[in-house]
């Protein structure tokens, strides 16, 4: 899923609800979360527990997302990227030092979240992450790299990129960039060339937020690029900001010796700065044989509340996308 937020005017709506802290949540059953064995979006706010009303947060563009909220967040969301231009947002609070990023850090621990990615691109030990993902079907933990780039302030330097060649050479890597012209629908020159560069550093795919839009999508060396997936649970409600995308992907492997010896370090690859890659070098071990495959699914944040969009409104979305002609080239590029 794309952008998250549950602060400014969502907490109103929250509060004025008899549902309270799982309003923003409640029409999230559309999306048959039980078919999914994780679901990963980007949370464009610090989780805390200050209380700064919704005034002061438009005011300021300062977002605060109260942690009181994270329990409920955390029967949907198993994965976050941090990676954005307002994780770091309550760095001071009341006028005193506040450390709004870490308090993120902790409340997603708290409720069994993992995550991945800073607001600053800088923190280069921050860019990847190995985070794992309970196979219901096979009743194992699978390991995947997630890479996040907030590149909406300074764009990643090749020596931050390289950074995914190190988790590619090992495990499915999907990268996760914040950027691009706010409210565009159509991808900037930017966002396109450092997209196939994340890909030429050996991502599986690129899969982006920021503009608060869908965008269009692409296909280069046939992985696939999402530039802009829009907002999934968002306060914005004016015109094309309430649609999404959210993309649906099914990752099959090769159930060989190689990949069984991955799902042996599973488990203890979701904490955050585990030692997983180190252990993958160690043991020898090699990327596994995977495929993946996709499908779209749109959502419809208007009247205050996330939901499945109607067959009207997915049309619309998947227009925007470019998406038939997109999997129409992914489906040719797999055959090949």
């Amino acid at each position: 899923m794309g952008d998250v937020f549950w602060g400014r005017y969502i907490n109103d709506w929250a509060q004025k609800s008899p549902l309270k802290e799982a309003y923003p949540f409640s029409g999230l059953e559309t999306f048959e979360k039980e078919k999914y064995d994780a679901w990963i979006a980007n949370i464009e706010c610090p989780i805390t527990d200050a209380v700064i009303d919704s005034a002061t947060q438009e005011k300021t563009l300062s977002f605060n997302c109260n942690s009181k909220y994270t329990p409920e967040a955390a029967k949907w969301f198993d994965i976050m990227t941090l990676a954005n231009n307002h994780t770091d947002n309550m760095q001071t609070y009341l006028g005193k030092p506040y450390d709004g990023f870490k308090k993120t850090k902790e409340n997603l621990e708290a409720n069994a979240m993992q995550y991945f990615g800073h607001y600053d691109s800088a923190v280069k030990e921050d860019l990847c992450e190995v985070v794992s993902i309970f196979s219901k079907q096979e009743k194992v933990w699978v390991p995947i790299a997630s890479c996040g780039f907030h590149n909406i302030f300074k764009l990643p330097t090749a020596d931050q990129i390289s950074v995914i060649t190190e988790y590619s050479k090992y495990l499915p890597t999907f990268v996760y960039p914040h950027q691009g012209k706010e409210y565009r629908t159509v991808a900037d020159d930017y966002q396109r060339t450092y997209a196939r560069k994340y890909i030429d550093a050996g991502a599986d795919a690129v899969i982006g937020d920021h503009v608060h839009v869908v965008q269009d999508t692409d296909v280069y060396k046939g992985k696939l690029i999402v530039y802009s997936l829009g907002n999934f649970i968002f306060d914005q409600q004016r015109g094309n900001t309430t649609q999404a995308l959210v993309l649906d992907s099914k990752i099959t492997f090769k159930n060989d010796d190689n990949f069984q010896k991955f799902t042996e370090l599973g488990e203890t690859c979701k904490k955050f700065k585990d030692d997983c890659l180190a252990q993958f070098k160690a043991k020898n071990l090699v990327k596994p044989t995977f495929e993946i495959n996709y499908e779209m699914q749109t959502s419809d944040n208007s009247n205050k509340l996330a939901k499945k969009a109607s067959p009207a409104v997915r049309d619309i979305i998947l227009k925007q996308a470019k998406w038939a002609s997109t999997k129409a080239i992914l489906q040719k590029a797999s055959k090949n």
